[in-house]
């Protein structure tokens, strides 16, 4: 991890201070985090975020690659944990969402522990029916949070409703609204060099069941253009995008099901041309690794929503599975990959 960071996460990282130690627990991501085990905390390099749903909370959790060890990061009521994302590992940062409610953490290495949290924006104060917040994205540069939030009803995430899309400054602390009157959905940046205020979101009119395009929107000026037409057949709406370190031009990976009511990985460039056109495996609420290479997405299995980790152009090998695994995760960026 660099040692040097943005000034906006060294006041951060001392607003967080470190509340808790949380040593690796023994067996393959089971049980309940952050109590003993076998392994040595100092081996445990934090990489992937995922959720799991227990009978009695549902959990933010930090692994390593192996899924051998884990952090619980937050524990949540049922039904109450919204998004999270984390930032590139230089800023060691971790946003998430409960009830509507988003906080931002960080965290340490050798042994892994996990930040006090801040609440960043509180679900009543940004503005009358507000409601949850379900997809995020931490800019390129580690400065900025951006995220979609339902407003039609409190607690709907449905595709069909008005969703604001809301910009959080890390280091003034200020939130802005910049897109309303829109059914935005999943959200990232553009790692694209002097794009800084480019966003791309899968959405569309409010109304319809299902995302009509793949957006790329220019919050300086205003700009909205469709790069990728959905269509009624297509009705996952998620999708990521290559990051800063990632090697070789962006790659979108969507999600799309098909006529077998599963969904299947497509690779894009950022103008809307299909790569590998003859991949066709599984996967869904995807997320890039450092590299570009790897996806880490849901696979629904006889026992419940499972991880997989997916070579791009590739073969897919299981990461976490078993009842309770969730399908969300997060891929935290890592410098050298």
């Amino acid at each position: 991890m660099s040692a040097i960071r943005p000034l906006a996460f060294t006041l951060l990282a001392a607003a967080l201070a470190v509340g808790s130690s949380a040593a690796p627990p023994e067996g393959k991501g089971g049980g309940g985090g952050g109590k003993g085990g076998k392994d040595d905390a100092a081996d445990f390099q934090p990489e992937i975020l995922y959720q799991y749903n227990g009978r009695k909370s549902q959990d933010v959790r930090l692994t390593d690659i192996d899924a051998s060890s884990f952090v619980t990061v937050h524990a949540a009521a049922p039904a109450q944990l919204d998004g999270f994302a984390a930032s590139d590992e230089e800023y060691a940062v971790i946003a998430y969402a409960e009830a509507g409610d988003i906080y931002l953490t960080n965290w340490t290495a050798s042994p892994v522990e996990i930040g006090a949290k801040s609440l960043i924006s509180a679900r009543d104060d940004r503005a009358p029916g507000s409601g949850r917040v379900h997809w995020m994205d931490f800019s390129p540069d580690g400065t900025r949070l951006v995220f979609t939030e339902s407003s039609a009803e409190p607690n709907n995430l449905g595709s069909d409703a008005e969703r604001r899309l809301w910009v959080y400054e890390i280091g003034s602390e200020t939130l802005s609204l910049v897109l309303w009157n829109f059914s935005i959905l999943d959200v990232a940046w553009s790692p694209v060099k002097d794009e800084d205020d480019v966003v791309y979101f899968t959405g569309g009119a409010v109304g319809l069941n299902y995302p009509e395009h793949l957006f790329r929107f220019d919050m300086a000026t205003g700009d909205l253009d469709p790069v990728l037409t959905y269509g009624i057949d297509y009705t996952s709406r998620y999708f990521d995008i290559t990051g800063k370190h990632a090697a070789g031009s962006p790659k979108i990976a969507m999600a799309f099901k098909e006529a077998d009511g599963r969904d299947y990985i497509r690779i894009y460039d950022l103008a809307g041309n299909r790569l590998y056109s003859d991949w066709m495996s599984r996967g869904d609420i995807l997320n890039f690794d450092c590299s570009g290479t790897r996806l880490i997405g849901k696979d629904e299995g006889s026992t419940g929503a499972n991880l997989t980790i997916t070579q791009v152009g590739g073969t897919a090998t299981g990461f976490v599975s078993g009842r309770g695994y969730h399908s969300v995760s997060d891929w935290m960026p890592r410098n050298p990959c």
